[in-house]
């Protein structure tokens, strides 16, 4: 008989987590996923935690922490993460070895693995960074940009990054950032809204070939099946 697995993707944000909702979770019918997004703050007088908006690696541990103790208790249990490399907080595990790495694609790997080392007693984890963010994928097929916000004229926007071979590479300067690309064209862009309906639109099929590193970790999500031996 086949069991259920049980994927917590630990989020920075409502994108992310409306990602995990819309797009991931209609895609992979077999397996079950939790979005949790990163406590940021929690205020005790009024017993509010916020969420979203991470400024510090310490943070994510906290939530990681949180995520393995209740996922330890189940076999059938993986964690993976969402968090854009472009502003990812500066005492994350691994950002201080890769002053000197080129190569966007061993960056995060670096950071990748140092994150993992972090948490490897818990081996069913395996985390997860978005090269450069979230707005990335859109860049897969700017025409479903084009027409999810009609009203904006985005040709500019396509000839800047006609020499990118692959939306991955697209730079993380906080001028030329994917998002900051976007918003300079289309005003009054929503990244819960339309960032969401869009990579929605293009499907996950389209944005794997597109975009090599979020391929592999979908491909990761895709092996993940259990058996009952397995336990």
């Amino acid at each position: 008989a086949m069991i259920t697995p049980k994927i917590y993707i630990i989020t920075e944000g409502q994108t992310e987590t409306a990602f995990v909702n819309r797009v991931l979770k209609p895609y992979f019918k077999d397996k079950y996923f939790f979005p949790i997004m990163v406590e940021t703050k929690v205020d005790k007088r009024v017993g509010k935690v916020f969420k979203g908006g991470v400024s510090n690696f310490q943070k994510i541990k906290n939530t990681i922490i949180k995520t393995i103790k209740s996922a330890e208790k189940d076999k059938n249990s993986y964690i993976t993460t969402m968090f854009d490399f472009y502003a990812i907080p500066s005492d994350t595990p691994g950002l201080s070895q890769i002053s000197t790495v080129r190569n966007p694609y061993d960056k995060v790997k670096k950071i990748e693995d140092a994150i993992f080392t972090e948490f490897s007693s818990f081996y069913r984890f395996f985390p997860y960074i978005q090269l450069h963010e979230f707005e990335t994928l859109l860049y897969s097929d700017l025409t479903i940009l084009e027409e999810e916000c009609f009203d904006s004229d985005i040709s500019k926007l396509k000839e800047e990054v006609k020499m990118y071979t692959n939306p991955e590479l697209i730079n993380n300067s906080p001028e030329t950032a994917p998002s900051k690309r976007i918003i300079r064209y289309i005003h009054g862009y929503d990244k819960v809204k339309n960032g969401v309906n869009v990579v929605n639109k293009i499907g996950i099929d389209k944005l794997c070939k597109q975009c090599r590193h979020f391929s592999e970790w979908i491909d990761k999500i895709n092996k993940i099946s259990i058996n009952k031996h397995d336990n």
